[in-house]
């Protein structure tokens, strides 16, 4: 019995036929030319056989199923008369990978009609083209003989998932945002071996993120102009039949309300302790918005900064206050500001700055 090679199953119309076989279906005589052939292990080098006056043979080999580097990789192969003969060989086979220590495993030859079979493993070290060596050793009709064989060793099964946002940081409520999601191995390398079942999911806060999703080979984009006013947390999650799933750090989207129909907000900010701290000392500042005009409680988030750059990640408003400790502050002058980012009830608003000098 021998195995025929067939395509890999993705549930992508882009899917492309992979290299690996499946279990072992048909008989010898027929898929010897579809044993090595997606990729073919290919011979490289094939020793004559000694003068014995027994007869000579040929040797084929190949890889089979889904292995990785550090992974056993199934190999059949068949001893075949090179001419007319009676009988098969029979006997063993030798399958050393010619890797650091030379692994190597001695199969008996099960008969066939027209061949002495052998199912075997290779030992890939690494990633990318690798060789074993079969010699078979010959028996009272047959003479000994070696060719070696190329296979392919593809890269994983550990992945590594990077997300992107353009436009990146905050955007406007209703603006079109894309996400780009890339699955590589954890050393960045493309991954080239079996897409079955391959998906990449987009998560909002934890939950399914729902866009226009384009789908690639270890790639997909989702574009939307569905997120709410506030903070997200996006991330991308890839799965795949043989691989390992990997999650992305998560990129961060701050969403700010339109202004044009919003409430005009004032915003205060004070400080403790004030004026000149010793460095080392924590500052805490209170950001408190309200409605210019009504008593509404102003909601959403508050972003604080030094200067010009953002300090911490966005505060929630709890009954208009937002509260933020500034944990590192260096030996010099800072300005201290909230920004509000707005709602579609409420306008973006800033506080007027609070000045600490921190000294030694």
């Amino acid at each position: 019995m021998i195995p025929a090679p067939h395509p890999s199953h993705s549930s992508h119309a882009d899917a492309r036929r992979s290299w690996r076989f499946p279990a072992l279906v048909l008989p010898a005589a027929v898929m010897l030319g579809a044993l090595i052939a997606a990729p073919a292990a290919s011979a490289v080098t094939d020793a004559p056989a000694l003068s014995t006056g027994r007869a000579t043979v040929s040797i084929v080999a190949g890889t089979f199923d889904i292995y990785f580097a550090g992974q056993a990789a199934s190999v059949y192969g068949e001893i075949t008369p090179t001419a007319p003969a009676t009988g098969v060989p029979t006997g063993t086979v030798r399958v050393v990978s010619l890797e650091p220590g030379n692994p190597t495993e001695t199969p008996t030859l099960l008969p066939s009609d027209t061949a002495g079979v052998f199912y075997s493993d290779a030992h890939p070290s690494v990633a990318g083209t690798r060789q074993f060596r079969v010699d078979y050793l010959g028996d009272k009709n047959f003479a000994p003989a070696s060719k070696t064989f190329n296979y392919f060793v593809p890269t994983g099964p550990d992945t590594k998932t990077t997300l992107t946002a353009t436009p990146s940081g905050t955007i406007t409520a209703g603006q079109r945002i894309t996400f780009t999601a890339n699955v590589t191995d954890s050393q960045g390398r493309a991954l080239n071996g079996d897409r079955s079942g391959e998906e990449i999911t987009f998560y909002d806060n934890g939950q399914p993120l729902v866009g226009n999703q384009v789908f690639g080979e270890w790639h997909s984009t989702l574009t939307t102009t569905s997120l709410s006013v506030g903070v997200h947390r996006i991330t991308a999650e890839s799965f795949a039949v043989f691989y390992e799933s990997s999650t992305s750090p998560a990129v961060t989207v701050t969403v700010l309300a339109k202004t044009a129909r919003a409430s005009k907000v004032a915003g205060t900010l004070t400080v403790s302790p004030r004026g000149e701290v010793i460095v080392g000392t924590a500052v805490t500042a209170v950001a408190k918005f309200a409605p210019r005009s009504g008593t509404a409680v102003v909601t959403g988030f508050v972003q604080f900064y030094d200067v010009t750059t953002k300090v911490g990640t966005p505060v929630a408003l709890k009954n208009g206050l937002a509260t933020f400790r500034y944990a590192s502050l260096k030996v010099g002058a800072h300005v201290l500001v909230a920004r509000y980012l707005g709602t579609p009830k409420f306008a973006q608003a800033l506080t007027v700055p609070k000045i600490v000098r921190v000294v030694r």
